[in-house]
């Protein structure tokens, strides 16, 4: 694979999430509910479920995001009053020590905001996402409303075709072959395991049968993970591996197994 070169294919259908230079950012429900989740409407709109790579890998934090893209420190101050209080006191005196002059005169934006995101996902319900880097290399949907952290990758994708594909242990090799290590942990890049990837030229049946496997998946893993909310995706993982090695399992990957833990 040492000589595969990116495909037009995939040209603006991949990012990273947003580099938020500022913890201040993320909240808890209960904050995100001061401010007036859940009752005020344009709330909703600045105030979004976030996921990072340790989400996608264990289990989803429930945390939020305060997203204030496109508005100017005005702007924020008079719609917002309470928001912009929060970011004010948490986010802004992290960006002052900052040396970057945008960061510290922008400092109620992200670090990097990710237009090509926002583009690339504007047209569709839910996009792929998988950590950047991770021990199992897997892909899964995500509604287009949750915003992803830098540490996790995004295909803005919504058809369960590619998803399957991406899923497939044929993609998993290529990436695996494509990708880098940091340390003995796998991380896929983009550029080269996404953009040199060529999908199969698969006629409508075989679409058809990988897209209702892909949509299947999908919609197991998370009815096992809302039943159990213990049950993270590299546990599912590691038991799977385990099984197909032979290797006995201990109490708790049975469980994982058999779909209780």
């Amino acid at each position: 694979v040492a000589g595969a070169l990116p495909l037009k294919a995939g040209d603006g259908l991949h990012t990273n999430g947003m580099m938020l230079a500022g913890s201040g950012f993320i909240i808890e429900r209960e904050k995100a509910q001061e401010f007036g989740l859940d009752e005020i409407v344009e709330v909703s709109e600045v105030i979004k479920e976030y996921r990072n790579g340790r989400d996608l890998t264990q289990t989803p934090r429930g945390v939020f995001l305060i997203d204030l893209h496109g508005l100017l420190e005005i702007e924020v101050k008079q719609t917002y009053p309470k928001i912009y209080q929060h970011v004010f006191d948490t986010v802004k005196p992290e960006r002052d020590q900052n040396r970057r002059t945008r960061l510290k005169e922008k400092w109620w934006l992200f670090g990097e905001p990710r237009k090509t995101f926002r583009k690339a996902v504007a047209g569709v319900k839910r996009y792929i996402a998988t950590p950047e880097t991770a021990k199992h290399r897997f892909f899964v949907f995500l509604d287009s409303s949750i915003v992803p952290d830098h540490g996790n990758i995004v295909i803005a994708i919504s058809d369960a075709f590619f998803y399957g594909v991406l899923n497939s242990k044929t993609h998993v090799v290529w990436a695996l072959a494509q990708g880098g290590v940091l340390g003995p942990t796998p991380r896929y890049n983009k550029s080269r395991c996404f953009e040199t990837f060529p999908f199969p030229a698969a006629i409508n049946e075989q679409k058809l049968k990988i897209r209702d496997l892909g949509e299947q998946l999908d919609a197991h893993r998370k009815r096992q993970q809302e039943q159990h909310p213990d049950m993270t995706m590299t546990g599912m993982y590691n038991v799977m591996e385990a099984v197909r090695s032979g290797t006995v399992l201990t109490a708790k990957e049975k469980k994982i197994y058999q779909g209780r833990a």
